[in-house]
């Protein structure tokens, strides 16, 4: 029984350079399928965005047909109140007065819920928006103010904010190009560029999809845009897509134009 239970005698093994040489050989594969894998995920976070965004633009369109064609509030409030004391109701949240830190802004008190009604479709798959990082603007390593979405609408829907325009009424729709950008992916290596739910195009773009980001017309479309085409238009002193402002020549700022 002893013997028929052991190894044969002679039988073939593995020598130790062999082993070696499949652990290397593993290793090689894995070096070759993991970047491969990566972008699989990372294009599938990408079409997410661009679902997530067609949703976001439909239930604007929506939240216009009932509104006189007036586009929502963008949110452009650090989080506060209005200068007459109010919290004002924006596409992403209406900020809670009595409420502090993260708990001022809900996303169920947006606008745009109503019609989407999922905080999923706010976030996109790859972005982390409780993770803690290195602000430039703070000094510190600190967590986003607003952690409900990894999108930002363009404060070109009231002419950006020189500081007797911060109360203004947001323009019609029909006011706006169809190319227009509505909503982008905000640049998540910054903290502060989430103190509200708006943003100057200068406060930046994410660059999580192979150096570039999705974007959002004021057609419905979403599409993506590189990090080179968005720092172009950024620096453009025209009026374009970003600098998007009806009632202004170059699309900025009444009083600012394109500085914040």
């Amino acid at each position: 029984m002893n013997g028929f239970c052991n190894r044969k005698s002679g039988a073939p093994a593995f020598t130790l350079i062999e082993l070696l040489m499949v652990i290397a050989i593993i290793a090689i594969l894995a070096a070759l399928l993991l970047p491969a894998l990566s972008k699989a995920k990372n294009q599938g976070a990408k079409a997410t965005d661009l679902n997530n965004f067609l949703q976001i633009t439909t239930a604007l369109h929506l939240y216009t047909d009932d509104n006189n064609g007036a586009v929502t509030w963008p949110n452009w409030d650090y989080g506060g109140a209005m200068p007459d004391g109010t919290a004002r109701a924006g596409w992403l949240y209406k900020p809670d007065l009595a409420a502090t830190g993260t708990n001022v802004f809900k996303v169920d008190s947006g606008l745009l819920w109503p019609a989407l009604h999922n905080p999923k479709i706010y976030v996109c798959p790859m972005d982390n928006p409780g993770e803690a990082r290195y602000s430039a603007h703070a000094g510190a390593v600190v967590q986003r103010a607003q952690q409900l979405s990894s999108y930002i609408m363009n404060g070109a829907v009231v002419g950006f904010r020189s500081g007797f325009h911060s109360n203004a009424v947001p323009v019609k729709i029909t006011q706006m190009r169809p190319i227009d950008c509505a909503f982008w992916e905000t640049d998540e290596r910054e903290p502060f560029d989430f103190n509200d739910g708006s943003s100057w195009p200068t406060e930046g773009v994410s660059a999580r999809h192979f150096q570039g980001a999705v974007q959002a017309t004021f057609d419905g479309s979403a599409n993506y845009v590189t990090l080179a085409d968005w720092h172009a238009a950024v620096a453009d002193p025209n009026k374009n897509q970003l600098w998007c402002y009806p009632n202004t020549v170059d699309g900025g700022d009444p009083k600012y134009g394109h500085t914040p």
